[in-house]
């Protein structure tokens, strides 16, 4: 125990005497450090949210950006990364907590969750999707098909056949109409046929 308290006393001191930026200060109001520690300890919490809350959490401490790189298990640019976004937004969550504090959690978790990636271009027009999601709004039945219900496989055949789109997949359909939350049939599933 006592050789572990010496290594310890020996990188601590390494540290303050290595050379670069010094890493940033933050500094936690009451409700702040709470929300953060809930985070941390959320069991329905995500991962990365549970990470960067405990970054702030040591750094609000005052550890040292290596300290908490160790700790959390992560590497030294993600800890300085967090804490450097966290510290740059302490003005909107002061603002946050003076004016709505009830929206404090969402802007903490705003600013400790990742950017939106952009992706890859859309494939389909606006008014493509919207024909297809018009289409799946439409009874089978009302448009002369054999069947009561639309799956995206059937979908997919009818949007294919009516010139909307050249090709699509079934999955395809089925994340546009999961997007907007239509309820249509599972692709595993056969829609009912008229015939049986």
């Amino acid at each position: 125990m006592e050789i572990k308290n010496d290594i310890i006393e020996q990188k601590q001191k390494e540290e303050n005497q290595m050379p670069g930026p010094k890493a940033e200060k933050i500094i936690l109001s009451t409700h702040e450090e709470k929300i953060l520690t809930q985070i941390k300890l959320g069991t329905h919490s995500e991962l990365h949210l549970k990470q960067r809350s405990e970054i702030i959490l040591l750094g609000s401490k005052g550890a040292s950006n290596s300290a908490i790189s160790r700790e959390v298990g992560i590497n030294r640019e993600s800890v300085i990364k967090w804490r450097n976004r966290y510290a740059s937004a302490s003005e909107e969550i002061t603002k946050t907590e003076l004016e709505t504090p009830k929206k404090l959690r969402s802007i903490i978790e705003k600013i400790l969750s990742d950017a939106p990636r952009c992706g890859a271009p859309s494939t389909f027009t606006d008014e493509q999707i919207a024909c297809i999601i018009a289409l799946a709004c439409e009874l089978p039945e009302s448009l002369g098909l054999p069947f009561s219900h639309w799956s995206p496989s059937l979908l997919q055949k009818e949007v294919i056949n009516r010139g909307i789109v050249e090709s699509i997949s079934a999955v395809h359909v089925g994340r546009f109409l999961k997007g907007t939350r239509l309820k249509a049939a599972q692709s595993s599933e056969l829609a009912e046929s008229k015939d049986r």
